[in-house]
């Protein structure tokens, strides 16, 4: 249990710490560990999916974009049916968009040609949810709670109109840290992917920080989102070989 713990801490570390260079850094870290470290107890999975956010309470808004979140994460079996899963999204990105808005830069020219404009920020960040998961007897659906902690990364807002398009960089507009809970509903293929498995999640996050600074958009403006979210386990090919046996 100890030497779980301390190989999900150390792939979540190196993750965080590669995450600024390359988001392909997951991938050479889930196949360099993959199998290597894989028993009944303890894997890691390749993490991606979507997301579809909005934001509290925010005038004059528009349904943002979907979003991508990719990532490597770890599952610890503790009994038969209980399951801890932390992990690590270093590419969570979001969107953010109103109908009318105007930039603030030191350039009055840009701020008159680009005011009450249609905006868009695209938002990145560095997700760290820590999921228990309950499965049930027949294996089929896990549910779980996750405490998620969000690193902020970059943001970048594009102004348009009919004349063309302006874009600046807001980071320091943005709060630097996002933290909330996320509600998760996953459905098991123990078979897919030649015995390795696929899981199919369902999550909802609810954010409990405001994502701008009030000088910026005032108000309450935490995010939530719903997630469609795929996990794909590395494990050696005897435990896949055993998945495929069972009834």
């Amino acid at each position: 249990m100890k030497k779980n713990l301390l190989v999900s801490a150390l792939l979540l570390i190196l993750a965080f710490g590669t995450a600024k260079k390359a988001e392909g850094q997951a991938a050479i870290i889930a196949f360099f560990f993959g199998d290597k470290v894989a028993s009944e107890n303890f894997n890691i999975s390749l993490e991606f999916g979507t997301t579809q956010p909005w934001y509290n309470e925010v005038e004059d808004s528009r349904r943002s974009r979907v979003g991508i979140n990719f990532g490597i994460g770890t599952n610890i079996k503790l009994s038969e049916n209980w399951f801890l899963c932390p992990n690590a999204y270093f590419l969570g990105a979001r969107s953010f968009r109103v109908n009318s808005f105007s930039p603030t830069t030191g350039n009055m020219g840009i701020n008159d040609a680009f005011a009450n404009s249609e905006m868009e920020i695209i938002l990145k960040y560095i997700d760290v949810p820590v999921f228990l998961h309950y499965q049930t007897n027949n294996k089929k659906y896990r549910f779980g709670i996750a405490p998620q902690v969000s690193f902020f990364s970059s943001a970048e807002a594009t102004f348009t109109r009919d004349e063309g398009k302006f874009t600046q960089d807001v980071k320091d507009e943005v709060n630097g840290l996002d933290y909330g809970l996320i509600g998760n509903v996953t459905y098991v293929l123990g078979k897919a992917h030649k015995g390795r498995g696929i899981l199919i999640h369902l999550r909802y996050y609810y954010g409990f920080e405001d994502v701008f600074k009030n000088r910026y958009i005032a108000g309450d403006n935490n995010t939530q989102f719903v997630s469609l979210h795929l996990s794909l386990p590395f494990i050696t090919d005897e435990l896949a070989a055993k998945n495929l046996a069972q009834p």
